[in-house]
C-alpha cells in the first residue's frame, strides 16, 4: 500500500504560518544548544560545514593533524543529506505539520545521546564529533524537506542571504509606490536567528553544569518535537488528499 499524497502550499499562503514560525525557532533552538556544547567539548560547531572546510584547509596547509577529523566531519553532515534522500518516508519535513511522528529526528536525537555517551563514557572526542555531525546533517536535510520552505534548522546563512534580497526587492518597490511581496522569509529567518542565538546561550548556562551530558537537553527536545509536538499541533482536519 503506498502512503497518501497530501496536497501542500508554499510558504506565503499558509494558513499555519504561525505554527511554522514557532517550530523553526524551537528546532534552531535545539541546534544552537547542541552547537553550543559541542563547541566547549570539540572545540568546533558540528551544524554546518562552511567553517569546517575552511579550517580543514587551513590545517592541512600548517600540518595540523586535527584537519582529516575536521574534514570527516564535513563528511560526516553530507551524509546525514544522504539519509534523507534515501529515505524520503522517514524524512519528510512536513510530518510534524501534519500531526504524525518523524522518524528522521528520532534517529537525529538518539545520534546525540549516542555521541554524549560516546565522549563523556567511552572517551571517544572524535566519534562523538562524527556522529554529531552527521545527527545534524539529518536534522538539517529533514526540515529543509518542509515543501512549504526549506528551514534549514542547523544554521542561518542561506536564509540570511534569501531574506536579505527578499527585504531589499521590497525596499524598491515600496520606493516606487508600489506594494511590496510578502515578505515571510524575512520573518522566518528572524525567528531562526533568535533561536539560534538563544540555544548558544542555553547551552553556555546548562554546560557548566552538566559538561558532555548536557548534550542530553537538545537530544531530549530534538526527541519530543518528533514525537509529542506533531499531535500538539496537528490540523484540526486531517490534510486533504491531492
Amino acid at each position: 500500500m503506498t502512503s497518501p499524497t497530501y496536497q501542500r502550499t508554499p510558504l506565503d499562503k499558509r494558513p499555519d504560518f504561525t505554527k511554522i514560525l514557532c517550530v523553526a525557532g524551537f528546532y534552531c533552538i535545539i541546534s544552537g544548544a547542541l552547537n553550543g556544547v559541542a563547541v566547549q567539548e570539540l572545540g568546533t560547531p558540528v551544524g554546518y560545514t562552511s567553517g569546517g572546510m575552511v579550517n580543514s584547509g587551513r590545517f592541512f596547509a600548517t600540518g595540523n593533524k586535527e584537519a582529516p577529523k575536521i574534514l570527516a566531519m564535513c563528511a560526516s553532515f553530507y551524509c546525514g543529506g544522504l539519509i534523507a534522500g534515501m529515505w524520503p518516508s522517514g524524512c519528510d519535513g512536513d510530518h510534524i505539520f501534519e500531526g504524525r511522528p518523524s522518524p528522521g529526528m528520532i534517529l537525529s536525537a538518539a545520534m546525540i545521546f549516542i555521541g554524549a555517551y560516546a565522549k563523556k563514557v567511552l572517551n571517544r572526542p572524535t566519534f562523538c564529533m562524527q556522529i554529531w555531525a552527521l545527527a545534524q546533517g539529518l536534522m538539517n536535510a529533514t526540515s529543509s524537506s518542509f515543501s512549504a520552505v526549506p528551514m534549514r534548522a542547523t544554521h542561518t546563512a542561506g536564509g540570511q542571504t534569501d531574506a536579505a534580497i527578499s527585504l531589499g526587492k521590497a525596499i524598491v518597490e515600496w520606493w516606487h509606490g508600489r506594494k511590496p511581496a510578502c515578505q515571510r522569509k524575512v520573518y522566518l529567518n528572524a525567528i531562526c536567528c533568535a533561536g539560534m542565538i538563544l540555544g548558544g546561550m542555553l547551552a553556555g548556562k546548562y554546560h557548566k553544569k552538566f559538561g558532555t551530558f548536557s548534550a542530553l537537553v537538545p537530544a531530549g527536545a530534538l526527541f519530543m518535537s518528533a514525537t509529542l509536538l506533531p499531535k500538539m499541533i496537528a490540523p484540526d482536519e486531517p490534510p486533504k488528499k491531492q
